[in-house]
C-alpha cells in the first residue's frame, strides 16, 4: 500500500483505540476497582514515585519507610494496607509502595513542584512523545530511512498498540527508560559516546528494562577501551555521581531497596514470561540458555564497529532476551521489542506469505476486537473480563517476535553464504 493510506489507517487505529480506551476499558476499570470499593482512585503507576519524590526533597524522610507507604496506600485505597502473606487463603493486595532506586527521584524533580492532577494531566503525552521519538531513532539505528508519512504511520501504530496503550494510561516510566535505551544507542552510532553514557546511567532507574542491554553496550565498549573508553567513563561516572550522591542523601538506600524489592515480590507476585509458560524450573533452565546464547553472540561480536549489522542484532537480542527472562510479564514493558519489530517491518516484503498473513493478523487483531466493543458495548458494571480481549494476544508478542528475529538471522546468514554469482535477496 501506499504510504499515504498507511498513514490514514494509523489515523483510524489511533482513534479507535483512544475511543476504546476512553468508553469501554476506562469505565470497566472504575466499577472494578473503584465502585466495588477495591481502590479509591486510579492513581497509576507515576503516583507512588511521585509522593516519595516529594516527601524526600521537602520533608526529607525515606521514601521506602512506612510513612511514605502509608501516604501512597491512603491515595490509592483510603486506607493503610495490613496483610499476612503466610495466610494462603488471601490474595496480596498491592501495596504500591515505592520501588525504584533512590536516584529516579532527580529525574522526577520537576514534577514534586507541581500538583499530582497537573502531572497526571501532562504525562501521557510526555511519554507518547518520547515514544514516538524512540521509534525514529530505531529507525536511524538500523539505518532504515521510509519516507516521513510512512514513519510517521508506524509512530502512530506503535502508540496505538495496546502495549504502549496500557503504559500511556498508567503513567509507566518504563516508556521513558525504552526511550533512553533508544536515545543511548543511537548516540553510540553517531560517536557520541560520552552523551551516550549518561543517558544509559539514567535508563538505570528501572534495572529490569536496562539490565541486558546496558550490559551488551558496556561490554562492547570495555571490548574495544582504547576508542570507546568515553562510553564507560561517562557511564560510570554518572551512574557512580547518581547513587553516590543518594547515598550521601538516604545512606544505605541500596538496602532499602532490596528490601522493597523482596516486598514487592509477595504483594505484587511477578514473573518472566519463559516461566510463566514453561513453569518455574523448565522456565529458570530456558532462561539459563538464553543468557548464555546472548553471552556467546556479544563475545562474539564484542569487537563489531557500531555500524555493523552484528551490533544491532547483538543489542536486538538482547532486548528481546530481556523481555523474555526477567520478570517483565506486564504488557507495556513490551516497548523493548520496538527494536527487532522495526528489523522485521524493515524486510516486510522478503517474509514468507503465510508469515505476513499471519503477523497481520496479530497486528490487526486488537482494533477488530475494539471495534466489535464499541459497536456491541459490553455493561461497564459486569464483573467480566471481555473488556480486556484486545489484549488477548499480547503476551504472545515477545515470542513471535523471536521466532522472526531468529528466522530473519538465519535467512540473511545463508544469504551471506550464497557464491558471487547468485542473484541477491531484495528486502
Amino acid at each position: 500500500m501506499k504510504p499515504k493510506l498507511w498513514l490514514i489507517l494509523s489515523l483510524v487505529a489511533c482513534g479507535i483505540s483512544s475511543l476504546y480506551m476512553h468508553r469501554v476499558l476506562q469505565p470497566w476499570r472504575h466499577f472494578v476497582g473503584i465502585e466495588n470499593g477495591k481502590l479509591k482512585a486510579e492513581m497509576g503507576d507515576l503516583y507512588p514515585r511521585w509522593v516519595g519524590t516529594r516527601e524526600f526533597i521537602f520533608n526529607g524522610r525515606n521514601p521506602y519507610g512506612p510513612y511514605v507507604s502509608h501516604e501512597i496506600q491512603m491515595g490509592f485505597y483510603g486506607h493503610i494496607i495490613v496483610q499476612d502473606y503466610e495466610d494462603s487463603n488471601t490474595r496480596p493486595v498491592d501495596e504500591q509502595r515505592f520501588a525504584y532506586p533512590l536516584y529516579v527521584v532527580f529525574l522526577l524533580l520537576p514534577t514534586a513542584y507541581l500538583n499530582f492532577a497537573t502531572v497526571q494531566q501532562w504525562a501521557p503525552a510526555i511519554l507518547a512523545m518520547l515514544t514516538a521519538i524512540g521509534v525514529f531513532l530505531w529507525m536511524d539505528v538500523l539505518r532504515w530511512k521510509p519516507s516521513r508519512t510512512l514513519a510517521a504511520a508506524i509512530a502512530l501504530l506503535v502508540l496505538s498498540s495496546p502495549q504502549v496503550m496500557q503504559g500511556l494510561r498508567l503513567r509507566q516510566l518504563g516508556l521513558a527508560v525504552a526511550f533512553l535505551l533508544a536515545l543511548g544507542t543511537w548516540c553510540i552510532i553517531r560517536n557520541k559516546l560520552v552523551i551516550a553514557g549518561i543517558v544509559l546511567a539514567g535508563a538505570t532507574i528501572k534495572p529490569q528494562m536496562a539490565i541486558l542491554p546496558v550490559a551488551w553496550l558496556l561490554f562492547w565498549a570495555l571490548s574495544g577501551l582504547r576508542k570507546r573508553w568515553p562510553l564507560v567513563a561517562s557511564f560510570t561516572a554518572t551512574f557512580g555521581s547518581l547513587a553516590g550522591l543518594a547515598e550521601i542523601l538516604l545512606p544505605r538506600w541500596p538496602i532499602y531497596f532490596l528490601e522493597g524489592l523482596a516486598a514487592y515480590r509477595k504483594y505484587f507476585p511477578t514473573t518472566s514470561l519463559l516461566c510463566a509458560v514453561l513453569g518455574n524450573i523448565a522456565g529458570a533452565v530456558f532462561s539459563a540458555i538464553a543468557i548464555l546464547a546472548l553471552f556467546a553472540i556479544a563475545w562474539r561480536n564484542r569487537r563489531c564497529d557500531a555500524l555493523s549489522p552484528e551490533f544491532s542484532k547483538t543489542l536486538m537480542a538482547a532486548l528481546v532476551a530481556d523481555t523474555l527472562v526477567l520478570p517483565l510479564l506486564t504488557p507495556y514493558n513490551q516497548v523493548l521489542l520496538l527494536l527487532p519489530i522495526m528489523m522485521i517491518l524493515r524486510g516486510w516484503a522478503a517474509l514468507p506469505k503465510i508469515i505476513r498473513r499471519i503477523l497481520a493478523s496479530a497486528l490487526v487483531w486488537p482494533y477488530v476486537f475494539s471495534i466489535a466493543l464499541l459497536v456491541h458495548h459490553p455493561s461497564p458494571n459486569s464483573p467480566s473480563a471481555l473488556p480486556l480481549l484486545p489484549s488477548a494476544l499480547v503476551l504472545l508478542v515477545p515470542y513471535l517476535v523471536l521466532i522472526l528475529f531468529t528466522a530473519e538471522l538465519n535467512r540473511r546468514g545463508e544469504q551471506q553464504l550464497l557464491p558471487a554469482d547468485s542473484p541477491p535477496v531484495s528486502l
